[in-house]
């Protein structure tokens, strides 16, 4: 399995070493058997060997040029800092080999402003895309044939992947992890590393196939749901919420979200019991309150089979600050 990073002017550098982080670790994880069948290999991309300017004045040495004929399972493109027009005129081979690499069969994962890179190639004519909110207006007005989304964090269409942040990008990388190694290995990484990301605002949109159906009552359905994650909630409770029949309800949340709305709120119940976990000093019982669980240890034992740890053990982890898979 190969996976590259496309280095540019202005590239932020946290856009390549994070997910690199998180791919190369979920890869590590692997059974010994698997990793010498079929061995993990991460790749920098650019222009020519010598290092381009990124952020933070670091420099990051290209292992190969795009005159190369390497191809790629995972194509990564970072955000760039400030306007993307200057990059896109001094590497004008970034778009051809995009295209040839998604022909291919690559996936391509592009963040924040680095969508430029995807919508330059024409491949997300008609597709739906999201990029950094502070760049929505530009992307519209010269890509008026991108479906933009500016209400979604995450956008999927036929293999192009678009993330408006780098929160974003780790969530889209978790999901990779998962399609590429599996439910358990993708739970490990999370629980390692989630810690250190801080939850989107947005609304993420997972939509894997290219449909664009974002509804406005699931939106609000799922901020009613953050909102009252202590209360007893079933889905019969959030339909009325929104004015909508259950069946209906159901259906529409599963098409839109991927998961049943039991399974969602699980998923929110979880998340919340990490941040009270990492960020307050409360007891299980009171975390668990907190999270809409009345027994600690119903709570505890969801909590390790989400995340393969106890609270208590989760908690000491955070506060270590140690990968040890």
């Amino acid at each position: 399995m190969k996976v590259g990073f496309v280095l540019y002017d202005k590239a932020l550098i946290t856009g390549v070493s994070l997910a690199a982080e998180m791919l190369s670790s979920a890869a590590s994880l692997r059974p010994r058997q698997q990793q010498r069948d079929n061995p993990f290999e991460l790749r920098v991309i650019s222009s020519s060997l010598t290092p381009p300017p990124v952020s933070a004045g670091l420099k990051l040495q290209p292992d190969t040029t795009f005159g190369s004929r390497q191809t790629f399972d995972i194509v990564i493109l970072p955000p760039m800092w400030g306007n993307p027009l200057a990059a896109l005129r001094h590497t004008p081979a970034i778009a051809p080999w995009l295209k040839h690499q998604y022909q291919q069969g690559a996936q391509l994962v592009a963040t924040g402003t680095g969508v430029t890179w995807l919508a330059e190639t024409g491949l997300l004519d008609d597709q739906v895309a999201t990029t950094h909110w502070y760049y929505y207006d530009k992307f519209a007005e010269r890509y008026p044939k991108v479906r933009l989304n500016r209400q979604a964090s995450i956008t999927a269409a036929n293999g192009l992947f678009c993330t408006g942040s780098i929160n974003s990008q780790t969530e889209m990388i978790l999901y990779l992890i998962t399609e590429h190694f599996g439910q358990k290995i993708a739970a490990i990484i999370e629980t390692h590393f989630g810690h250190e990301i801080s939850k989107s605002t947005q609304q993420p949109f997972y939509q894997i196939g290219g449909q664009l159906q974002f509804d406005e009552s699931i939106a609000l359905a799922q901020d009613w749901m953050k909102r009252h994650l202590a209360d007893p909630i079933t889905a019969k409770i959030i339909a009325e919420q929104c004015s909508i029949p259950l069946r209906s309800f159901n259906r529409k949340f599963s098409d839109q979200v991927g998961q049943t709305p039991h399974q969602y709120l699980q998923k929110l119940r979880m998340e919340a019991a990490q941040q009270l976990l990492r960020d307050f000093g409360m007891s299980t019982q009171d975390v668990a309150e907190q999270v809409g669980y009345k027994n600690a240890y119903h709570f505890s034992t969801r909590f390790q089979q989400q995340f393969g740890m106890t609270p208590s053990q989760y908690r000491r982890m955070v506060k270590a600050k140690i990968f040890n898979p």
